[in-house]
């Protein structure tokens, strides 16, 4: 019996998604079954990577875009809260944000 005329455990998948993944899985030579699971693990492994921060570095220590949006969204919650960062703390999250940008334009 060939995949094509199985039937599936997953309920709500549309005839031309199960065709799609039947067409992908021939393609790669893999059944529906494998070739779902390795479609799934990517997808899985992809929002995981999205997650990520993005690092960039030019020999200096590495510059998190994560970490440059923590320190702004500190000093605009101390801001918030009525207590004015000291200049040297703001001169340095502008540095640490532009060196951010700066690397990651490269």
């Amino acid at each position: 019996m060939e995949d094509s005329t199985k039937t599936w455990g997953i309920r709500g998948i549309s005839a031309d998604v199960r065709q799609a993944v039947i067409t992908q899985s021939q393609k790669q030579g893999m059944k529906a079954g494998e070739w779902l699971t390795v479609a799934i693990v990517e997808k899985i492994r992809q929002d995981r990577n999205a997650g990520k921060a993005l690092v960039a570095t030019n020999g200096k220590p590495a510059v998190s875009a994560e970490d440059a949006s923590a320190v702004l969204a500190l000093l605009e919650r101390l801001q918030g809260m009525g207590i004015e960062p000291p200049d040297r703390m703001k001169r340095k999250a502008i540095t640490l944000v532009r060196r951010c940008m700066t690397l990651t334009k490269a």
